[in-house]
């Protein structure tokens, strides 16, 4: 995939991908490091304010744990960005953007706050993006095979409800240690090679840094434990952090597709959300289909039939992110290959009809895979 990409821009593979990964690794060491020096320097502060998660209801973990992933990670690409990256618009705009969410995320862990009050802030966030950066969606490319679809001034409402959609689609699957933090991570490599391959090495290493902030959480929130007397301690991500994954990744593939700023086709930033907005968009349906709230949580998440199957935890966690790579690899590969963007859609939605397949029979999945193991 590195060398297609050095190829595609006419350069010496062996220094383009040299120059690309040694500042690269800069990027995401120091965000990395900040990353754990924050969390070490917000976990008492977290404790002492009540910013912990308590178990109780749905929640089965152990011990009140903080809630300061979001902010640590936030601290970690935000000083890396600005100690090694240019600062165009994008960029300044993606941290103020970035600063706001985490915000709104802190005070919804620590108080609560309403549904209706986080999708109102959610909007007027995306809408910094959407029209203060002209970040529409311009076109859905031929994905019908039928000629490029436009959307003319329609693509600003779309890009609009697409990021809200994709911050709650990412928050809404927060549900078992490390699975958004490694959706992310996965994303934001193949993101960062996607905007190398476009020449855009700017957003190119802001991906890497947000890798490094991930990374950096993960080691925490999966290794570390609920016992102040380990070496590490866990941490959760908190809604802070999802919904900062969740923008994150929606603007920068937004970014991705644009017109102004393509370094993929429109088709592929599909790819790399399916897995969640198919989770949420599947989930919602069958809730209002039941006459609750969309919004209402529950355990009938994908994750959660797959730990009602007999995986435990850590399984579940490996088999999501292994669908997830793949995902993103297939998006990736159809993104290379000319001509195919009818060929990609249709993937999608088959992968989209087999989702449906196995959550409408879900009971015999998880029936069928006990007595596999039993």
């Amino acid at each position: 995939m590195l060398t297609v990409i050095a190829t595609s821009l006419d350069l010496s593979s062996r220094v383009f991908l040299e120059f690309y990964m040694e500042y690269g690794f800069a990027v995401m060491g120091v965000a990395f490091m900040v990353t754990v020096a924050a969390v070490k320097l917000f976990r008492p502060i977290a404790v002492s304010i009540g910013l912990v998660d308590k178990p109780g209801g749905r929640k089965h973990h152990s011990g009140a744990i903080p809630l300061i992933g979001g902010l640590a990670m936030f601290a970690g690409i935000f000083l890396s960005s600005y100690i090694f990256l240019e600062q165009p618009p994008f960029v300044r705009v993606f941290m103020l953007g970035g600063a706001m969410v985490v915000f709104m995320g802190a005070m919804d862990d620590r108080y609560d706050i309403s549904a209706r009050f986080r999708l109102v802030a959610q909007f007027l966030i995306a809408s910094l993006f959407v029209y203060g950066l002209k970040l529409g969606v311009g076109s859905f490319g031929d994905i019908l095979g039928l000629g490029e679809i436009r959307l003319g001034w329609l693509g600003y409402p779309f890009a609009l409800v697409a990021i809200i959609a994709v911050i709650n689609a990412i928050n809404m699957l927060d549900g078992i240690d490390g699975l958004v933090g490694g959706l992310g991570l996965t994303s934001f490599l193949g993101l960062s090679l996607l905007f190398v391959g476009g020449g855009q090495l700017n957003i190119a290493w802001l991906c890497l840094g947000l890798v490094g902030s991930l990374m950096a959480f993960l080691l925490f929130n999966v290794w570390g434990k609920p016992s102040d007397k380990t070496r590490i301690k866990k941490v959760f991500m908190g809604d802070a952090g999802s919904m900062f994954v969740g923008m994150a990744l929606a603007v920068l593939l937004l970014f991705g597709a644009n017109e102004q700023s393509a370094a993929f086709k429109p088709i592929t930033a599909l790819w790399f959300v399916l897995l969640p907005m198919t989770d949420m968009v599947t989930l919602m349906y069958r809730r209002i289909k039941r006459g609750k709230s969309p919004l209402a949580p529950d355990r009938t998440h994908i994750h959660h039939i797959l730990m009602r199957a007999g995986f435990n935890a850590r399984q579940t966690l490996y088999i999501m992110l292994f669908a997830q790579m793949c995902l993103v690899s297939l998006g990736m590969i159809f993104n290379y290959l000319p001509q195919t963007e009818a060929v990609s859609f249709s993937c999608c939605l088959a992968f989209v009809l087999a989702y449906q397949l196995l959550m409408k029979r879900s009971w015999r999945f998880i029936r069928w895979n006990k007595r596999r193991f039993a």
